[in-house]
């Protein structure tokens, strides 16, 4: 595979000054906008005031050159943090002027939803004759999430040993389904870890709802893209391309206006990590997603498509593999991305080991 050309190697100072670059500017910006948002009413004036906030979160992403922080950046403030701000211009989405300062700070800065308690709420909606049981409190975020950030940080330390060994002889479809579960693995390892993060931040009253859905469980197009994969881009794409389009044109159209708003997003994503003129790929894949889904569903309805669960799982799940591997991996394979994105798993497991080992073996111990 050609190694990566045009991003410089990440070296430890770097990716520090650019981790404290964005650590400073995105609260900074989030509270501007907090601030402004609350002196003005939606639509254009405060679209306007919030426009400054933009470029910031575009460029962030180029402050880093590891390709990991990069995609992450990418996903947190080029997509996520513009996006919220866009809906909070036209009051709508996550964000609201209400919402006390450090909630707003983290749900601005962070891929999370908070979902703050109400209970005191619901009793006081709720008849005193009532003897109906209160419904069980959710888990508290520690164990809600410290087990998949253990889960996932073991299973990528596991597979990035086995990579150097299954490369070579696994076969093109069965080494790009590895990838898809490298990319959940770390995708769910990053966003538990914020959540947790936030979650301990803001306390008892507030709880982080999950971004993923047994997503390498694949029987259905729909349930998949809408109830399974990356849960936060889902609730804002709906709301920022599915509802409006699908009020106006109907259903169908809200689901292609969606998918084609993923795939730009994805295409943009594509020139982040490569530096390379975006190719179109990234945006065949999502609309013939869309479309197959459009299909799918009306197969359903016509009842032409009600296979057993087992058939279902094998035919969606190979599908999605055949579709990844061919339009959207294709392009980041021949820039060699993911040849550059395993060698950083590799040191960083690698990084974390010597750690751990120096921690279990203290350097003032010495074996007899």
């Amino acid at each position: 595979m050609p190694a990566m050309q045009g991003l410089a190697a990440p070296t430890m100072e770097s990716e520090l000054r650019a981790l404290a670059w964005a650590a400073l500017l995105t609260p900074a910006c989030a509270a501007y906008a907090r601030f402004a948002a609350r002196r003005l009413r939606p639509g254009l004036p405060r679209l306007a005031a919030l426009f400054p906030t933009f470029p910031v979160f575009v460029y962030l992403p180029c402050m880093f050159r590891s390709l990991h922080l990069r995609l992450f950046s990418t996903f947190f403030h080029t997509w996520l943090a513009t996006n919220k701000l866009v809906l909070l211009a036209l009051d709508l989405g996550p964000l609201h002027p209400s919402l006390p300062l450090l909630p707003f700070l983290l749900s601005a800065g962070l891929p999370i939803k908070v979902r703050h308690a109400h209970d005191h709420n619901l009793r006081q909606q709720q008849p005193a004759s009532s003897n109906k049981q209160p419904p069980p409190s959710p888990p508290p975020p520690v164990a809600e999430f410290l087990r998949p950030c253990a889960r996932s940080a073991l299973l990528l330390c596991c597979l990035a040993a086995a990579y150097p060994y299954a490369a070579g002889w696994l076969p093109l479809y069965a080494l790009h389904y590895l990838y898809c579960v490298q990319i959940f693995l770390t995708l769910d390892l990053v966003l538990s870890s914020a959540a947790l993060a936030a979650a301990a931040l803001l306390g008892g009253g507030a709880a982080m709802e999950r971004q993923f859905s047994a997503p390498l469980a694949v029987a259905s197009l729909g349930g998949f893209w809408g109830r399974q994969w990356n849960l936060m881009a889902v609730d804002l794409l709906r709301a920022s391309a599915y509802d409006p389009v699908r009020a106006r044109w109907g259903r169908d159209a809200g689901v292609l206006a969606a998918f084609l708003m993923s795939g730009f997003l994805h295409e943009l994503l594509y020139w982040y990590m490569t530096l390379r003129r975006p190719t179109g790929e990234m945006l065949l894949f999502f609309l013939s997603q869309a479309a197959f889904q459009i299909a799918e569903r009306w197969a359903r309805a016509a009842g032409l498509w009600r296979p057993p669960k087992p058939v279902a799982y094998l035919l969606v799940t190979s599908f999605m593999v055949v579709t990844i591997s061919e339009m959207f991996f294709g392009p980041f394979v021949r820039a060699g991305t993911d040849v550059r994105l395993t060698e950083e798993t590799r040191a960083l497991v690698a990084m974390v080991w010597t750690a751990a080992k120096r921690l279990i073996r203290p350097s003032g111990m010495v074996s007899s």
